[in-house]
């Protein structure tokens, strides 16, 4: 006896619909990898450029960090130049200080015997004289008081003498001994200070106002 199938062809055509129910599947799936790789690539490179772009941020400040430290070890030579440059300075005016106050000092006596001999007017007469440290005390003889102070105001005139005083003025037999006392001062050296206290003030940096 013959049989016929006739169950299996159906089976079949379902299978076929299956498979052809499945088949549109496969674009979507294509489209969501090549999102992906499109999002994927995306990522990476914005990460490449923000790594690129942090990298020159990075290389501009060290090369603005290198070039500040240049110039303050610029700087800081110039400072140590102008340093030595000051104290080259300070130590020439302080010589030509001393060698000025050596030549005052030298010239005193000499102007101090001038200067007292000029002051000394007629009739008055010199016989002891003591100088130390600038104080100066003579004596000497005259036939009056008046001329004893002529003698001392001309002293005070001479500029040489800041200071002189009657110590003791004694008349016998119409002979006046006397003493004085003074300062004497070189007014060269004075006027020598005088510039020296100038330049060291006009050297000196000036002093920034209190805010």
């Amino acid at each position: 006896m013959i049989r016929i199938n006739l169950v299996a062809p159906e089976r079949a055509t379902e299978k076929k619909k299956k498979t052809s129910v499945s088949t549109p599947s496969a674009p979507g799936a294509f489209q969501a990898y090549l999102l992906l790789t499109l999002f994927a690539g995306g990522a990476a490179f914005l990460c490449a450029a923000l790594w690129w772009l942090q990298t020159a941020k990075l290389k501009d400040l060290d090369a603005r960090i290198a070039a500040d430290e240049k110039r303050q070890r610029d700087l800081q030579a110039i400072k140590v130049q102008v340093d030595a440059f000051q104290k080259k300075k300070t130590l020439l005016e302080r010589k030509v200080e001393l060698i000025e106050r050596l030549k005052a000092q030298q010239k005193g006596p000499v102007h101090m015997l001038d200067e007292i001999s000029k002051a000394l007017p007629d009739y008055v007469w010199m016989t002891t004289l003591d100088e130390a440290g600038g104080k100066v005390t003579f004596g000497g003889e005259s036939n009056s008081l008046t001329a004893v102070a002529d003698f001392l105001s001309a002293l005070q005139r001479s500029g040489w003498f800041s200071q002189v005083d009657l110590l003791s003025g004694v008349e016998n037999n119409n002979i006046v001994t006397f003493s004085l006392g003074g300062t004497f001062k070189n007014p060269e050296e004075e006027a020598a200070k005088a510039r020296a206290a100038a330049a060291a003030q006009a050297a000196a940096p000036p002093v920034a106002p209190k805010s």
